[in-house]
């Protein structure tokens, strides 16, 4: 399913395109994140895509390959 002037940046579980929709909102773009809403035990876990203008897609698809590929941190309280 496509929209007129929006591209799909992503398709993965809801949680994990709701995430990205955050850092691409906190990077001042528009995003739209559509699926079903089905929820287990207080986690989303369907089906979801990811959208953005067309005119915004190569700066999310750059945004969202550097949030998949930064490292995880160790936990600092491990000794």
């Amino acid at each position: 399913m496509g929209v007129k002037g929006w591209s799909v940046v992503f398709k993965g579980e809801r949680l994990q395109a709701e995430l990205l929709a955050a850092v691409l909102e906190a990077e001042g773009l528009r995003v739209e994140v559509f699926g079903d809403n089905a929820y287990g035990v207080g986690i989303d876990l369907t089906a979801a895509r990811l959208m953005v203008p067309d005119d915004q897609a190569q700066t999310a698809r750059r945004l969202i390959q550097q949030a998949q590929d930064a490292p995880i941190p160790p936990d600092e309280e491990q000794v």
